[in-house]
């Protein structure tokens, strides 16, 4: 038995529920880390009399970052230890936020680009690091109340911030909130490297000379018995080369391009709401302190969406409910866009469009893994969810030329809804390919007749 396997039965020890903690308490600093320009967008571009697209490129910064965090620098967590990359990303967002109260209407916003990116290096070697302690700390019996702890924890973060930093920005300055993303960040560096565990699995590859005397100090903390010797490495390994040629080969690789067109298409809607629908309504009732509230009604709907999803997602086809609440969220959003930006229509408005909305990053986060052989499951995934990064990445910056070009509310709100319907056909037509292949796999071999 895996010592993974070992520790997911039983209750729970205090090690497990503190690494627990940790890590959804990290995911909920991302979540205010990558919201925090949603709010702040109004009192940036008042302050620093940029046009909408040069904001966009602020509000893509984090993206880039992720992109570049999560392909480049996660995977050298399987060097280090996932330990010592969740001290060097909480380290590297804490940087991040430092550089960017330093940017002023003379230097321009470039220095706030390069803030964003470096906070979003961070975020991206982050994740990866919670996704692994959570799925090898948490107890099987709390496992599915976890990951929908995290799921939410997000919105809880961008929630947080909006209702008790967002307020403080009117009278202190949009370096307020960078200032605040700097201290939380460094105490979160400073809570990694005293408390959180390191990967079990990790130390079971017996990277280290000492791998085998942390890990039983780690199993003696969780109650559970000593090893005498590592665990025989799983010879069930599958190079680099093999797992892309599954990814992209038969019937598998369209299932990958219909994912990719899908999940880009999805993003591309998703990070223009959040960047454009607070700003918007600000703009329009020339008052900056409500794009907080609007992050507040974003926050809120994400989280009960998100809620009634996972619900129903079990009792229902998950491919059949996906294409249904994507149809929903873009008659929301374009909801949201023709209702315009008086309040409090506007906090409803957006409140409903992301109750659907949000839905759909858990849809993919389900789908999406599942289509794959075990041992080509994590290339699968990772190229599907990173070249999603491409379409959140455009959509701040294409949706900012499109304001400058005179685009209203409206009409705008309405074309960038319009993928979401792109993402729910791509949904659909996988079920359908996956049901026909279900269907002919299922059919008798016809029967010849002996010469």
């Amino acid at each position: 038995m895996k010592v993974t396997d070992q520790v997911a039965q039983g209750r729970m020890s205090g090690l497990q529920k503190r690494a627990v903690v940790i890590a959804i308490t990290l995911v909920v600093l991302d979540g205010y880390d990558v919201s925090l320009t949603s709010f702040a967008a109004p009192y940036i571009e008042q302050g620093f009399g940029v046009t909408k697209a040069q904001l966009g490129l602020v509000m893509s910064g984090a993206l880039i970052g992720m992109l570049i965090g999560s392909i480049l620098v996660a995977p050298l967590a399987d060097r280090i230890g996932r330990r010592r990359m969740g001290v060097i990303a909480t380290t590297t967002i804490a940087i991040g936020m430092f550089i960017g109260p330093f940017a002023t209407p003379e230097t321009g916003t470039w220095p706030l680009v390069v803030s964003r990116i470096v906070t979003g290096v961070g975020i991206g070697a982050l994740v990866a690091v919670v996704g692994v302690i959570l799925a090898e700390y948490t107890g099987r019996r709390v496992y599915a109340l976890v990951m929908a702890i995290s799921a939410a924890a997000i919105n809880i973060g961008g929630l947080l911030g909006s209702m008790i930093v967002g307020p403080m920005l009117g009278e202190r300055g949009w370096q307020f909130g960078w200032w605040v993303g700097f201290v939380l960040s460094a105490v979160a560096a400073v809570a990694s490297y005293a408390f959180l565990p390191e990967s079990l699995a990790w130390l079971s590859e017996g990277r280290r000379a000492d791998s085998l005397d942390r890990l039983n100090a780690l199993l003696v903390k969780m109650r559970r018995p000593v090893l005498a010797a590592l665990p025989e490495p799983d010879p069930a390994t599958a190079d680099s080369k093999g797992s892309l040629r599954t990814v992209f080969t038969g019937r598998t690789g369209g299932y990958t391009v219909l994912m990719i067109v899908g999940y880009v298409a999805y993003m591309l809607s998703f990070y223009f709401m959040t960047n454009w629908a607070p700003s918007s309504v600000a703009a329009g009732n020339g008052d900056p302190s409500l794009a907080p509230q609007l992050v507040t009604a974003f926050s809120i709907g994400g989280i009960l969406g998100n809620v009634l999803f996972g619900f129903l997602g079990g009792r229902v086809n998950v491919r059949l409910l996906a294409p249904v609440f994507l149809v929903l969220a873009t008659g929301a959003l374009s909801l949201f866009g023709l209702a315009g930006p008086g309040m409090p229509t506007a906090w409803w408005t957006l409140f409903l469009a992301s109750f659907f909305v949000c839905s759909g990053t858990a849809a993919f986060y389900a789908i999406v893994p599942t289509l794959y052989p075990t041992l080509a499951r994590s290339t699968g995934f990772g190229i599907v969810i990173g070249a999603g990064r491409f379409g959140g990445i455009a959509a701040p910056i294409v949706g900012g030329a499109a304001f400058d070009a005179g685009m209203g509310m409206g009409t705008a709100f309405t074309v960038f809804a319009l993928p979401m319907l792109v993402a729910g056909v791509c949904v659909l037509v996988l079920h359908r390919s996956q049901a026909r292949a279900a269907s002919a796999a299922a059919e008798p071999e016809p029967v010849t007749a002996a010469a």
